[in-house]
């Protein structure tokens, strides 16, 4: 006779199968001996905006509910569900990421659930069965990662690059610089680079024209500007030209409205 626990851990119980998502071929090969390293980086939660495209679905025994991202971090996700739902520690569920086209499913473990009056809050833990599983996420994340941890370079950092024209600058930690122009007179916005990682766009013209590069290495100059050695992207523009879409929704909201509304003019 089948025990009714067994029973509840039979409908509780996922497919076992999970096939890991390239997002990019070209660019983000994360590999497994630097693991640890970005485990480390993204160990901080990076927290959506409420636009983000950034989908999910949970999935918690045969149930299914849309959920809120709140926050992500590379080993873990926070959301926002319907209260119907009942979760307890330790349980098992399954996260389906959506991206505009694309999908990555990752199972996870309740870390914690919150219910509230109009909805139940979790934190879940994230488990990746393979490698590649792991990297698929990673590459998801790092968008995000870029993004909103943009922050103000400082007002000793701005500089003037030619006659009527003036920058500012917001810096990640994560190795991200996006530089914004403006006319001096009005202060519009008159173009932008922007650095993340190895991969550089800029554009001073307007949309969509946009260059796109990657960074073989970085030289100061006599103003001890870091001034990237830059060659043209090649195969690996399509790439750069989605991780760059993938960014601009989740710019920091340090910076300024206008400035994140020029750049979206190229992510179409």
């Amino acid at each position: 006779m089948v025990s009714p626990q067994a029973r509840w851990l039979e409908a509780e119980r996922l497919p076992l199968t999970l096939y890991p998502v390239s997002f990019f071929k070209r660019i983000l090969r994360f590999e497994k001996k630097t693991i640890a390293q970005q485990e480390q980086r993204h160990a901080q939660r990076y927290t959506l905006n409420a636009d983000s495209p950034l989908q999910c679905v949970l999935q918690l025994g045969n149930r299914h509910r849309s959920g809120q991202l709140l926050n992500l971090s590379g080993t873990g996700v926070s959301l926002r569900t319907a209260k119907d739902l009942e979760a307890t520690r330790g349980q098992v569920c399954r996260l389906t990421f959506s991206f505009g086209k694309y999908q990555l499913a990752l199972d996870a473990t309740v870390a914690h659930a919150r219910t509230a009056e109009r909805h139940l809050t979790l934190g879940l833990a994230l488990q990746f069965a393979t490698f590649d599983l792991q990297k698929s996420y990673l590459q998801l994340l790092e968008p995000i990662a870029i993004g909103t941890t943009l922050a103000p370079a400082g007002a000793g950092l701005l500089r003037q690059t030619e006659p009527g024209i003036i920058t500012d600058r917001y810096d990640s930690p994560g190795d991200a610089q996006l530089t914004i122009w403006r006319n001096f007179a009005g202060q519009s916005v008159h173009g932008f680079e922007f650095r993340m990682n190895d991969y550089f766009v800029r554009s001073q013209g307007a949309p969509p024209n946009l260059e796109i590069y990657t960074c073989e290495e970085t030289l100061p100059n006599r103003k001890g500007y870091a001034v990237p050695a830059l060659r043209k992207a090649g195969d690996k523009s399509a790439e750069i030209r989605q991780l760059f879409r993938w960014v601009v929704p989740h710019l920091s909201k340090a910076v300024p409205d206008d400035a994140r509304s020029f750049l979206s003019q190229f992510t179409g």
